[in-house]
């Protein structure tokens, strides 16, 4: 079988813009296919932990980065009344050249990623839906073409409509009675990094500030409780100093978003007959220590550094396997038993040494 030369990507997300500009980026022929017919603008916060800016900086976006972010160094985990209960290392993973973490607003660093891959060269389709990706190296849009690829990348999230009946299931994806809710908030001044707040009974926040003026914040809620900004005031109201002045500051005309927790590893292998998921479509990780976005951004760093190899594609999945598959599931394990513990407390949790035993597994690049 000949190299791989031409990659096709499913959804223009966080997961198929990076594999798009790592593919680009290792020579590939790359085709972009994404459903809606506008790139979306999220206005929440990403939380850009060591290992995923080690990542960006890979990617070679490290500097459009940095101008657009605020810069900080370690995690602090509140009470509700904001007297320090413990603080969690962020080493500085990427270099000394750079920030040990950086908060970002989502939408922003979708733009630099999409940027970037079409500078280099990607091809992207705006709406275009996509009906089949396992068709033996052929990507079937809803208008009836036929995109002949080398290799398929699905980047979808867990589903995706009408796949071949041979493909690897959806993600068996365990769900949990909550949700978090997301805005963008003027930054206090005295926040100058990532914080998380265990509020009164069940409450609990990240505040993430993303550059002077702003910061985002993600309330943890009830699965089903309202997303209407009156409703995050509301609770953020009846908390302790820090939760409370940014409830103050949550305008009726406010966006808002909602995230349900979801959990869960495909099982098995991520490919068959040329399509490999990655991201989302892949493993789906609550949003404990930024991981959701950095375990998808390590797809994109594999897949770039195997590409550049030219292997042929049997061997480049075989290969990519063998760096992501146990490696995503021992992250996974961890973050969800922070989830778990979100929704029920018991006499082992220990936040802290979930995140040493996370910092040990992503010290090194997969």
């Amino acid at each position: 079988m000949a190299a791989v030369k031409h990659v096709g990507v499913i959804g223009a997300g966080l997961a198929g813009l990076a594999a798009a500009l790592a593919a680009v980026q290792a020579g590939m022929r790359v085709d972009l296919f994404e459903a809606r017919s506008a790139p979306s603008a999220v206005l929440a916060h990403i939380d850009v932990v060591p290992n995923l800016l080690r990542d960006l900086v890979t990617l070679g976006i490290d500097d459009a980065c940095v101008r657009c972010d605020f810069q900080y160094r370690g995690l602090e985990v509140v009470d509700a009344e904001a007297r320090t209960r413990f603080e969690i290392p962020t080493p500085r993973l990427a270099g000394v050249r750079y920030p040990p973490s950086l908060g970002m607003v989502y939408g922003d660093l979708l733009q630099l990623l999409r940027d970037a891959g079409l500078a280099h060269g990607a091809r992207l389709h705006l709406g275009t839906p996509v009906l089949d990706a396992w068709d033996k190296g052929a990507i079937v849009t809803a208008d009836g073409e036929r995109h002949r690829v080398d290799l398929s990348l699905i980047a979808t999230g867990p589903t995706l409509p009408a796949v071949a009946a041979t493909a690897p299931r959806a993600t068996a994806l365990a769900s949990l009675p909550q949700q978090w809710c997301y805005a963008l908030l003027p930054r206090p001044v005295a926040l100058e990094r990532t914080t998380w707040v265990i509020g009164h009974g069940s409450t609990k926040a990240m505040v993430v500030p993303v550059d002077m003026r702003r910061a985002g914040i993600a309330l943890l809620q009830p699965e089903g409780a309202s997303q209407a900004p009156a409703a995050l005031r509301q609770t953020l109201a009846a908390q302790g100093p820090l939760l409370r002045s940014l409830g103050a500051l949550c305008g009726d005309d406010m966006p808002t978003q909602l995230r349900a927790v979801r959990s869960g590893v495909l099982d098995g292998e991520w490919h068959a007959h040329g399509a490999l998921r990655i991201g989302h479509s892949a493993h789906v990780l609550p949003p404990h220590f930024g991981q959701a976005a950095a375990q998808t951004l390590e797809d994109a760093v594999v897949l770039g550094d195997l590409l550049r190899a030219r292997p042929e594609r049997n061997a480049l999945l075989q290969a990519f396997m063998a760096r992501r598959g146990e490696r995503a599931r021992r992250v996974h394990a961890l973050v969800a038993q922070a989830a778990r513990w979100d929704v029920q407390p018991d006499a082992t949790t220990d936040l802290r040494a979930l995140a040493g035993e996370l910092a040990r597994i992503v010290a090194e690049p997969a």
